[in-house]
């Protein structure tokens, strides 16, 4: 088994170093596309980029008593939105959750990507949209994401096992 593991590591370095080599070399294909535009003006959540790995995060503003219900309605309105934007746009939604009875909102700490291309921490991240890097990277807005995003994703040991 952990010969398989090694490959497969292997396969994703070698995927890696391909998608940050073309990354360099291609154009943003969608300019502009601030994440607030999809936040439905909501007081309730906000969409982050994040970093390392090619997730758009969804942070609760004030997470305490914020029910899944309202996330669920957030993230309908979210796709919705996504769907009229990008007419290509594979990727697969993550929530965490608790092993309580509640119907609230569960948080973790994550790492983000702020306006100005500078990493930072945010501990209310609830979920986040799961994509391909090379999508991830067209969809940053800016030169300074793009570099950020590209300078910590080529350092990290990122694999996706949801």
């Amino acid at each position: 088994m952990n010969g398989w593991r090694t490959r497969k590591l292997q396969d994703y370095a070698g995927y890696k170093n391909a998608c940050v080599g073309q990354a360099t070399r291609s154009k943003t294909l969608v300019n502009n596309a601030l994440l607030s535009m999809f936040d439905s003006n909501s007081s309730e959540f906000q969409l982050v980029w994040t970093y390392p790995a090619p997730r758009i995060g969804i942070v609760a503003q004030s997470p305490a008593g914020i029910k899944l219900a309202s996330l669920y309605t957030f993230m309908s309105k979210v796709f919705s939105d996504i769907g009229k934007s990008f007419s290509k746009f594979g990727c697969h939604l993550c929530l965490y959750v608790s092993g309580q009875s509640d119907t609230n909102v569960t948080c973790r700490l994550g790492q983000i990507l702020t306006n100005d291309g500078k990493l930072n921490t945010n501990q209310n991240i609830v979920g986040y949209i799961q994509m391909d890097e090379t999508q991830y990277l067209q969809l940053l807005p800016s030169t300074d994401l793009r570099e950020a995003w590209l300078n910590a994703f080529s350092r990290a040991e990122h694999f996706v096992r949801t």
